[in-house]
């Protein structure tokens, strides 16, 4: 199961420096509205706080299952030096959309960048509700006490759907 675990992790990590990267690029508009932060819109912002937390929770399910924390400095910190790098992550190439340190992680993510606005965010809203099927199935085989922690990873993954959703309709609106 924490193998499981860790393969959302960073399966969702994956996603969220995609929705990153679409922030990043706006949307396909000209230069002009691009410096107006036309394409920089808050359920794109909301999408990747949400996937975030859906990855954090799952951290906490993890600590749940008896796993150490990767965050040896916690309490010690003076400097940046001291601040780990984040656990479960994937780097993605955003050039082609291939992962560096793992395909495995983001199916079908190669052709990420040749797609149009509306076919990323999409893409996007399916990964992300493939993951959380895979959360709901982990609902039946856990106790009490981590069934609640998988619930608010679910509630995290399908609010972070629901962002792309209305940045799909918001996009159809303008």
């Amino acid at each position: 199961m924490i193998v499981k675990i860790k393969e959302l992790r960073a399966r969702i990590d994956g996603l969220s420096q995609l929705v990153k990267n679409i922030l990043g690029n706006g949307l396909e508009k000209n230069i002009e509205a691009f410096f107006n932060d036309e394409g920089n819109s808050k359920e794109l912002d909301k999408a990747y706080d949400s996937l975030i937390l859906g990855k954090a929770w799952l951290g906490k399910v993890l600590g749940e299952l008896g796993e150490s924390t990767p965050y040896t400095n916690d309490g010690k910190r003076k400097t940046v030096e001291d601040i780990e790098p984040t656990a479960d992550t994937v780097n993605v190439d955003y050039k082609d959309g291939t992962s560096i340190s793992s395909m495995s992680q983001i199916s079908n993510v190669m052709d990420f960048e040749s797609k149009t606005y509306i076919e990323k965010v999409d893409w996007l809203r399916e990964e992300i509700k493939e993951i959380n099927d895979k959360v709901k199935e982990q609902l039946h085989f856990v106790e009490s006490e981590r069934m609640l922690l998988l619930e608010r990873v679910e509630q995290h993954l399908s609010e972070a759907r629901f962002w792309l959703g209305f940045e799909l309709q918001r996009t159809k609106e303008e």
